[in-house]
């Protein structure tokens, strides 16, 4: 067996490179946001609120009737009272949006993957017809991804609906059962599907292959794979409890120009204030998310371009064996 070698800085150092040096990704990462941030461990939580979610629905839906007719007829009612022509208004442009979202939230991820990639600087509208063309793979990928997802959050919700309707420890331990089962699974599966994206856009791979492929990665380095998701979670936590802190700090300039523009009585001013204070929000909002998607996604892809190359494949990256070596 060879010695593990010490390699996470390494991609680190270069991802955080890479996306700094070319921000203009940034713009896609926000957008490839509403899909997926590129982070794994982030996924446990927003998992269990999906869980906790899907538990209190389906205790509505078994309230009084074990086809939850009160509360399929309070939805009824209330779509009824907004009228035919309304609701049909209503649900074809909450339809077109979606579409149209998910539609721009995967070309953003694509032409992402393919400018970080990239072996030189490459203009956004190009990166953009680039991922059109992997456009149907990557769509497929992504609702596979949401499917596993959708499917373990609702085998995790069965036992505790059923902790809801009747108080059990049966069902209680069923469900830390499932938690300790499907939670790792499900990261798995989230890192899986990282891989399979750069497969699809970096080799040109099919999506089998290209799970295949990112199966096999997974297999080869799956304890380094998850204590690499736990990094970039402590990375990234720790970034956005710093720009918290530069709010608190922005904080004071605010208060004290509030202030001022309030004894002057000018209501304009005030308003100035405020339109300000929120476009600046907005904007530092929208830069963290940026940033912070496309270092992740930045880092994944040292970790896979590393991962497959001939002479780091069959080396050992995770950091506990490195210290079971000493």
């Amino acid at each position: 067996m060879q010695q593990p070698t010490a390699i996470y800085r390494q991609f680190l150092r270069e991802a955080l490179r890479l996306t700094w040096q070319r921000k203009s990704l940034w713009v896609f990462g926000i957008f490839a946001a509403l899909i997926s941030t590129g982070g794994v461990m982030d996924i446990v939580a927003a998992s269990l609120k999906k869980v906790q979610t899907a538990g209190t629905l389906l205790e509505g839906l078994a309230h009084s009737s074990f086809i939850g007719y009160e509360l399929a007829g309070t939805y009824i009612r209330q779509m009824a009272l907004l009228g035919s022509g309304r609701l049909t208004v209503i649900v074809t442009v909450a339809t077109l949006v979606g579409i149209l979202l998910i539609v721009v939230a995967v070309l953003a991820q694509g032409a992402l993957i393919l400018g970080l990639n990239a072996s030189k600087p490459v203009t956004l509208y190009t990166l953009k017809l680039q991922a059109a063309e992997h456009f149907w793979a990557l769509l497929i990928i992504g609702l596979l991804n949401k499917l596993a997802s959708a499917l373990a959050v609702l085998m995790l919700a069965l036992p505790l609906f059923s902790f809801y309707i009747a108080t059990s420890t049966n069902s209680a331990a069923l469900f830390f059962l499932l938690a300790i089962l499907l939670i790792p699974a499900q990261i798995a599966i989230h890192i899986i599907y990282q891989f399979t994206l750069l497969g699809i856009l970096h080799h040109g791979l099919s999506v089998h292959a290209a799970i295949v492929q990112a199966s096999r990665l997974f297999a080869n380095h799956w304890l380094a794979t998850l204590e690499y998701g736990i990094i970039l979670f402590v990375l990234v936590l720790s970034a956005l409890f710093a720009v918290i802190a530069f709010l608190f700090l922005l904080a004071v300039p605010y208060a004290l120009l509030f202030t001022a523009a309030l004894l002057s009585g000018s209501f304009l001013l005030v308003l100035m204030v405020n339109v300000l204070l929120s476009l600046a929000l907005i904007s530092l909002i929208l830069v963290f998310i940026g940033a912070t998607v496309t270092f992740q996604y930045s880092a994944w892809y040292e970790f896979y371009k590393h991962g497959l190359h001939r002479v780091h494949r069959k080396k050992i990256f995770s950091k506990i064996l490195r210290l079971a070596y000493r």
